[in-house]
Parts: structure tokens; sequence; C-alpha cells
């Protein structure tokens, strides 16, 4: 795969994972400080952008700033499809009781494929 843009406009933060995390996936913030997957409705408190092993801090960009980030995919999307919240920390071209996080701008072939969303900005 081509090289990703990934970090234009973000700021990486330290994350703590509470489990294991894979790169590109949407996670919130729990009770205990550390970070959990983030469900469908929920636009999560950060995107991972690097693999966390579980109990472990890894890197992780806000989703509130915009910017390019890393995202996995639950289905094949095209580049300028609408990005939306998935199950599993994932992210979707499908609105169904999801979050609308930005737009791709890598395309995914697939469920589980690495692509690249331009998050919107939660004002």
């Amino acid at each position: 795969m081509a090289e990703m843009a990934a970090n234009v406009g973000q700021v990486p933060r330290t994350i703590n994972a509470n489990g294991a995390l894979a790169r590109g996936l949407r996670c919130t913030l729990n009770s205990s400080g550390t970070c959990d997957l983030s469900a469908i409705g929920v636009r999560g408190d950060y995107i991972t952008a690097v693999d966390i092993p579980a109990l472990s801090a890894g890197v992780g960009y806000p989703t509130g700033g915009g910017g390019k980030v890393p995202a996995v995919a639950s289905v094949a999307v095209a580049v300028g499809d609408p990005a939306y919240s998935a199950a599993a920390g994932q992210f979707s071209n499908v609105s169904t009781g999801a979050v609308l996080m930005g737009k791709w701008v890598l395309a995914a072939s697939g469920a589980g494929v690495l692509g690249e969303v331009e998050l919107e900005s939660a004002a």
C-alpha cells in the first residue's frame, strides 16, 4: 500500500489501550482512563495511529479536530464516499445507526482493509 498522509492536520496523543487495538480503529476513553473500541453510534475520542497491545501505551489522533487519519473499513468504500462510524471501531459508508465522521480519501476494497478518512471537525 502506498504511504498514507494519515497525520495531515493532526497532533498525535499518547493513549492507553484496555484491550488490543489495531491501527485505524476508533476508540473511546472509559472510566479508568484507558481506551476501548467505539460502538457504531459513537464518534469516539481517538483513532489509533499504530497497533497497540492490550494494557499498553500507543499513539492516537483525536477525532474532534479534523485532519486525515488511517481508517479500517467494515465494507468496500470508494474515494469521496461519506465516512460513518461502524461496529467494533471501524468505519463505513453506511449511515444506518451511525455517526458521520468525514469522507474517504483513500479507498478500501473490503472489510478489514485499511483506508484513509478526512475527519470533519466536531463542533
